[in-house]
Order: structure tokens, then C-alpha cells, then sequence
């Protein structure tokens, strides 16, 4: 076992000793469970907006063209009506690296800070995705009991 992890095991009231957010060696991520998290919400956040925007799925009528919803993100919506999904993913997860991009920046200065963001980063994704979950729920429950 590496010395370093020895000493810090050894006593873990040292402030010091704490290499939880720090990179550790083999580690490349300050915060990789909220990375994690951040990524999974965020491919989530681009399906679910795939499933929404495209009007076919969940639908009786096959024919359907209306879109069940539209993106609230201008910028969002820019990207989606010029380059549709793979625009739509490549932006997506650019802002993606950014912010983990960001994260680590941050976190090398100020560790508190970083985490923080990261943080913010995968609560900032869920607002979507539930809305987006809470959106089809409503359309697969209309689907199973349509109005009379």
C-alpha cells in the first residue's frame, strides 16, 4: 500500500491526511461520483428531449407531425432546429466537458468550491430531466385513459 494512504488512514482527525476530493494517484477526476451523475443526467436529459420533440413516439395517430413539446433553452432550441439530434447531442455534451472541464479548474484552486460546483452542476441537470419524466408521464397516462 502507497505511504501516503498509509499516513492518512493512520490518523484521520489530520485535516491534512483528507484526500477525498484531491487527485490521488490512478485517479484522473477530483469528483468522479458527481461527474457520473452529471453525464448520466445529461444523456437522460438528451433522450427524453428526443422522445419529446419527435412527435411519432407514444402517439395513437402515426401520422401525427405537431411536436408533443417544445425546448425552452433558446440556444438549445437554435442548435436543435439546425442540426436536430446529432446537434442536438454534440451540444449537449460539450457543455458537458465544460463544466467538468470547470469543475477540475476550480477545484485544484479551492476544493470546496469545485465539489460545490459539481454539485450544482448534476442538480442544474435534474430540473429537466423531472420535468421531461413529469411531461411523458401525463402524455403516457392520456394515452392509456384518453379524455372522453
Amino acid at each position: 500500500m502507497n505511504a501516503e494512504f498509509e499516513q492518512a488512514d493512520s490518523n484521520p482527525d489530520d485535516p491534512s491526511a483528507d484526500t477525498r476530493g484531491a487527485s490521488a494517484p490512478g485517479r484522473s477526476v477530483r469528483y468522479p461520483n458527481a461527474y457520473a451523475w452529471f453525464v448520466f443526467l445529461a444523456a437522460l436529459d438528451v433522450i427524453l428531449t428526443y422522445l419529446i420533440l419527435h412527435p411519432v413516439l407514444f402517439s395513437h395517430n402515426a401520422n401525427m407531425t405537431e411536436s408533443r413539446g417544445a425546448e425552452e433553452n433558446v440556444l438549445a432550441g437554435w442548435v436543435i432546429e439546425r442540426w436536430d439530434v446529432p446537434g442536438m447531442v454534440v451540444f449537449k455534451f460539450a457543455l458537458v466537458i465544460v463544466v467538468i472541464v470547470l469543475c477540475e479548474l476550480i477545484g485544484r484552486r479551492r476544493d470546496i468550491a469545485g465539489r460545490r460546483m459539481a454539485e450544482w452542476a448534476v442538480a442544474i441537470t435534474t430540473i429537466p430531466v423531472i420535468v421531461a419524466l413529469f411531461q411523458m408521464g401525463t402524455d403516457l397516462y392520456f394515452w392509456f385513459y384518453p379524455p372522453h
